[in-house]
């Protein structure tokens, strides 16, 4: 049982970093609604505060929402905390793995 603040769902998302002032693309592996996992992990700079846009799926409109790197390994990625994201959103990444999760259950005969 994990005993974190909320549940992590495994994901394979499209995100935009946005650093400064350069612009990464990468990927989320995990994500909840009050952070995500990056790989590759994001660059070293100047301040742990950034702004993501990362993408459920094609056809939704993007969760746009800043963050907080938390930590980084070079091999496991990097660890970011929502420090500004609507409820709405945090709802909309609850609510799309929780529908994932149910239609990948088999039906109970």
């Amino acid at each position: 049982m994990q005993k974190r603040r909320f549940p992590r769902y495994q994901a394979d998302l499209e995100v935009t970093i946005y650093l400064d002032s350069k612009c990464i693309q990468s990927r989320i592996p995990q994500v909840s609604r009050g952070g995500c996992l990056v790989f590759p992990p994001v660059p070293p700079h100047q301040s742990p505060a950034i702004k993501l846009s990362l993408q459920l799926a094609d056809g939704l409109p993007p969760i746009n929402c800043k963050g907080e790197i938390v930590y980084s390994i070079s091999d496991r990625g990097t660890g970011v905390a929502f420090t500004e994201i609507s409820l709405y959103n945090q709802d909309r990444i609850t609510d799309f793995f929780e529908k994932q999760q149910a239609a990948e259950k088999p039906a109970a005969s």
